[in-house]
């Protein structure tokens, strides 16, 4: 049988008979074409019926042809595939679970961020990478991450109808989460819904029947309604923010709204005891200035990515397509600007909980043991808030792990931070990127670090969010769990404070 006859039939026997897919699967032998179909055979089956052993065997396939052609983003998309079936078919075992597949999990997430970024593999490889880096996410409640991914998979693919299923997930569990603004989430879970449905075939191509039965099962309750186009109102600035979803609010600002505070994300409560002074808890001045702090990093990157800044300085033209001015320098300042707001997450994070050394800490070190043998164990006081269902908290664990391995997909947005804090950042427009003598340069390509940059923020922004979600879930948590009487404090509106909106 022809090649492509081949793939047709076991394709279909994966919906019809998975086990037995995976079994003719196993009798494939020959040239790289039927041992990569032999990999995903045994990889696509094996993860529905979670036979890890037929997903192991498919993983060291794609492995093996990845260390060949290391320059194939294709590869990597289906070896990351394998990566993530492997930890969907690792038994389950509560927050085991995370730490068993962390490592697969997290070569996954930085192979799907290489080939959706990679130019020039095709539009269907892209998105779909996209989709699945957003589903993996997910899978460790990194819930506006993932929303973030889904968004970029449809920008890639309009009609990838696995991304607005995705995104539609992400807004039902705000909603649930009572995180947003509810009118907003319903109208945009709404068109997600009527999306999905107008795009069956492309879910069908991308996941097969089980994936379509899934999918229609999930949005079979929501009365699907197309989307009005709107047109946002404000400035170049505003417009910038909604359409990049870069409000620092759970909220999907997709549409118009009417409040000139549309960074409206806040902290609502905290308890406190009886023996505690009348002062306003500090919690309330941290999450003021991770709020302030991310809001002038946006602005910092809209100025600079339009050249808004008012250049005063002349510059020595080193010959090479570099790009030097005050401009330039903002980018880099932003980009470092949304890093340093990780570790003041960090620091607000231990304070909150009560654990020691939070105004020394860093993101990248604040919830595991110090000590070499024990730094990527969690603190005792960290896994304890995570077993007892603080699933934000553990969101900001595994980004840390993204950003502080050397193999995690955000760990050049480090290194590049590292880069303008200690040395000396070159952005170039054109040519080829030089690689300094000294190890003093870091020369970037603009236009990556450009995207790289705005991703960066929506990494701020996610980090917020969760910092947010996990302080309200510890507080309804302990709330649930306190006897007597409750008086409230009020907080006051800073603004109404200061008379601003008189």
């Amino acid at each position: 049988m022809e090649l492509a006859d081949i793939s047709k039939r076991l394709r279909h026997l994966i919906d019809d008979d998975p086990a037995r897919a995976i079994s003719e699967a196993l009798q494939l032998m020959g040239n790289i074409n039927l041992e990569l179909l032999k990999a995903a055979i045994l990889i696509d089956a094996g993860a529905l019926l979670k036979n890890y052993d037929a997903v192991v065997e498919g993983v060291e396939i794609y492995r093996n042809a990845v260390s060949r052609y290391q320059d194939n983003s294709e590869l990597k998309y289906n070896l990351a595939n394998g990566l993530h079936a492997l930890a969907l078919s690792t038994t389950d075992k509560d927050f085991s679970w995370y730490k068993d597949t962390e490592a697969f999990r997290l070569e996954a997430r930085q192979y799907f961020y290489v080939a959706a970024n990679d130019n020039d593999t095709t539009i269907d490889i892209r998105s779909q990478s996209y989709t699945n880096l957003g589903n993996l996410l997910w899978s460790s409640y990194r819930w506006v991450e993932a929303y973030d991914f889904y968004t970029l998979a449809l920008i890639e693919n309009p009609k990838n109808g696995v991304a607005s299923s995705g995104a539609l997930k992400m807004l039902r569990y705000a909603l649930q989460q009572e995180l947003g603004d509810y009118e907003l989430l319903v109208e945009e879970i709404e068109y997600l819904a009527f999306h999905v449905r107008q795009n069956l075939e492309s879910i069908y191509s991308y996941s097969g029947g089980y994936g379509v039965k899934g999918i229609v099962d999930e949005v079979k309750d929501i009365s699907g309604v197309e989307k009005n186009r709107f047109e946002v109102d404000g400035d170049e600035y505003e417009r910038f923010v909604v359409l990049n979803n870069l409000t620092l609010s759970p909220t999907i600002h997709s549409h118009s709204h009417e409040s000139k505070y549309w960074d409206n994300i806040n902290i609502s409560s905290v308890a406190v005891g009886l023996g505690c002074d009348s002062t306003v808890p500090e919690i309330f001045a941290m999450i003021n200035i991770l709020k302030s702090d991310y809001i002038l990093a946006r602005q910092l990157f809209f100025n600079a990515s339009n050249k808004l800044f008012k250049e005063t300085g002349n510059y020595n033209d080193t010959l090479n397509y570099a790009c030097y001015g005050v401009n330039e320098s903002a980018l880099a300042l932003a980009q470092r600007s949304a890093l340093d707001i990780l570790d003041k997450v960090a620091v607000a994070t231990l304070s909150y909980l009560g654990i020691g050394g939070a105004k020394r800490t860093s993101f990248k070190e604040a919830w595991f043991k110090k000590g070499k043998e024990e730094k990527e164990k969690l603190k005792p006081a960290i896994l304890n808030e995570i077993e007892n269902g603080n699933t934000a908290l553990l969101a900001l664990t595994e980004v840390s792990r993204d950003l502080s391995n050397k193999i995690g997909f955000l760990s050049e947005k480090q290194a590049s931070r590292n880069s303008s804090t200690h040395r000396f950042t070159v952005l170039h427009d054109l040519g080829v990127t030089p690689v300094s003598h000294s190890g003093c340069l870091e020369y970037f390509d603009y236009e990556i670090f450009l995207r790289e940059s705005l991703h960066t923020l929506k990494l701020a922004r996610s980090s917020v969010i969760y910092f947010v979600q996990m302080v309200l879930i510890r507080e309804e948590k302990s709330s649930q769990k306190k006897d007597g009487i409750i008086m409230p404090l009020i907080v006051p509106s800073h603004e109404d404070i200061r008379g601003f909106d008189e």
